[in-house]
């Protein structure tokens, strides 16, 4: 088995050790050595003690629905995503010929009526492009990926199109595409290899008829009924592992459970903590049950370690399962804290401490010990972070997205203004018109982070981008108010932001307060932009506290009295995370 590049053979189930030393300054370059090898042997090419077998390894990546999503927006404390920290974990953690990347569908575009549904042609150009992008980075894994598919595939204005537009090795069992559309194949058995070890793991995929838009995908059969067909056909094709991807929910996946298959993968998380970060694998009897995360934010890992003298990968049913790297890490993390808080005491029990250090030893060693037995499988949750290696393709690509946009959206915005506002109707003035009266206010706004809401998009050439900028400048879209490129004078996020367009209120000299609103309700910032998706600490109170003082609310910042700030949550926030990402 040849290495290149990076170090990519870590001793089994280290699933995250080269990603945190990587974090911590480490290289994730280097020499890759066989288990038992010192550096210094492997660079002399020679050893003057016996070489222990290394042990065969296959890994399989799951990931649940993308829905065209390349790279997360980056405001929240922990951004999860990211194409190219992706494709950096898989490619510095394994070789071509023993992985495998499944995707189950509903990869091309967001979901209908979703935050990032587009809403008029340009924002459906820009989310081909994505979908261009995302096809161009997956379909480059060649026989390593299998993918199933899903609604959103074929919900653009194109319908079918995108799936001949953007072919992709697609299995489906229970789907018959509209005439003139590629039918995809009912399963696909791949074979991975490694230390003279032949595994085939077969592949099939089904879609819940009973999810929104599943029509559009053409004639549905029986879900159940197709993947037990299919599975049989798998192992009749030779088949000794079987997955099934299910483009649906977590209880729709588990009806696929059974005898025969060996894994599900939940294509659609529910609720936004499991949109994130998906569900650690269960078993539904003898099938085990994986949930990644959706959007690129985490990707489920199977790690199958095999000792070379049992001649193959033995049966599921045979595999000795240990815990995750990661939840290993995440105990001893909790035990050293645990230590460190009990030797502080002067009273606390030295028996007890003992204990504690005894279970911090053998945490290390399992952490540090490598696999044992014919074969294990090690399943883990990984956080797709700015943390992780950086894959040069996929980064390349996303700076040329960027710039294209830019570009695109410059030249076909060039000019293109907002409606003046309706007779009688305020429009908005910018910042300049509120300091005529407001100028202590405006000094105060001056050193919030509203003050340099445009200026994090300049950075990252993303001040075009259709589904950035609307929260990054005043009144967008609104009469009288900012567009993509013409935004003299209101770029940022403005007084008019919160207190409604001032034209009036400026006309009328400042006298009639009914023509402006004195206070933003929670629902405003909660609803506009401070969402989930986009400010994972916002609380309206904390948040409140660092826009309203001497100048600008002195009174109501005097009734919020004490308590946390804005800055305050989201530093501890980026604190947990292990700091800001770094700027690419």
């Amino acid at each position: 088995m040849s290495h290149t590049g990076s170090s990519k053979r870590i001793a089994t189930g280290a699933i995250v050790s080269m990603c945190v030393m990587a974090a911590a300054g480490a290289t994730c370059g280097g020499t890759s050595t066989k288990p038992g090898t010192s550096a210094s042997q492997a660079e002399a090419g020679s050893s003057s003690t016996p070489q222990a077998t290394e042990r065969a390894e296959f890994r399989l990546y799951a990931f649940a629905r993308v829905a065209g999503t390349i790279a997360p927006c980056g405001c929240t404390t922990e951004p999860l995503g990211g194409l190219q920290y992706a494709f950096g974990y898989i490619e510095n953690n394994s070789e071509p010929q023993s992985r495998l990347v499944l995707e189950p569908g509903s990869f091309l575009f967001p979901e209908k009526d979703g935050p990032y549904w587009p809403k008029d042609e340009a924002e459906w150009e820009q989310a081909r492009d994505r979908a261009k992008l995302l096809h161009t980075r997956f379909a480059a894994l060649g026989p390593a990926l299998v993918s199933g598919i899903g609604p959103t595939d074929v919900i653009s204005p194109q319908g079918v199109k995108p799936l001949s537009t953007f072919e992709m090795p697609r299995v489906a069992a229970n789907v018959t595409l509209p005439a003139g559309a590629t039918a995809p194949a009912p399963h696909r058995v791949v074979e991975l290899q490694d230390e003279g070890i032949t595994w085939k793991v077969g592949v099939t995929s089904v879609v819940d008829p009973s999810l929104p838009e599943a029509a559009e995908l053409g004639t549905l059969a029986d879900p159940v009924a197709a993947a037990k067909s299919a599975v049989e056909s798998m192992k009749k094709d030779g088949a000794q592992f079987t997955v099934v991807l299910a483009q649906g929910h977590r209880a729709f996946a588990e009806t696929l459970a059974g005898e025969g298959v060996d894994l599900v993968v939940v294509g659609i998380p529910e609720g936004p903590e499991r949109e994130r970060v998906g569900a650690p694998a269960s078993k539904v009897g003898s099938t085990y049950v994986l949930e990644p995360g959706t959007q690129l934010q985490t990707v489920t890992e199977l790690v199958v370690s095999v000792d070379p003298k049992t001649g193959g990968v033995p049966k599921v049913s045979a595999w000795e399962v240990p815990p995750p790297k990661s939840a290993l890490t995440a105990e001893l993390a909790r035990v050293e804290e645990r230590i460190a808080k009990f030797k502080a005491d002067p009273e606390a029990d030295a028996g007890f401490i003992a204990n504690l250090e005894a279970e911090r030893a053998r945490l290390k060693a399992q952490l540090g010990g490598e696999a044992e037995g014919p074969a294990q499988g090690v399943f883990d949750q990984v956080k797709v972070t700015c943390k992780l290696p950086v894959d040069p393709k996929a980064k390349d690509a996303l700076a040329a997205y960027d710039q294209r946009v830019a570009e695109q959206n410059k030249e076909r915005f060039a000019g293109v203004k907002t409606p003046e506002p309706e007779p009688g109707k305020p429009g908005y003035v910018g910042i300049e018109a509120c300091s005529d009266c407001h100028d202590e206010a405006v000094e105060f706004w001056e050193n919030t982070p509203h003050a340099s809401a445009y200026e994090t998009l300049v950075v990252d050439n993303k001040q075009f981008d259709l589904s950035c900028v609307g929260c990054h400048v005043t009144g967008f879209r609104r009469p009288g108010g900012a567009e993509v490129v013409e935004n003299t004078g209101l770029v940022d996020v403005q007084c008019e932001v919160c207190h409604g367009p001032g034209s009036l209120h400026a006309e009328d000299g400042g006298d009639d307060l009914s023509l402006i609103k004195l206070e933003a309700p929670a629902e405003l910032c909660a609803t506009e932009c401070h969402t989930q998706e986009h400010s994972d600490t916002f609380d309206y109170e904390a948040y409140l506290r660092d826009i309203v003082g001497p100048g600008h609310g002195a009174k109501k910042r005097e009734s919020l009295g004490d308590g946390p700030t804005g800055s305050e949550l989201r530093a501890a926030g980026l604190a947990k995370a292990g700091g800001k990402c770094k700027k690419m």
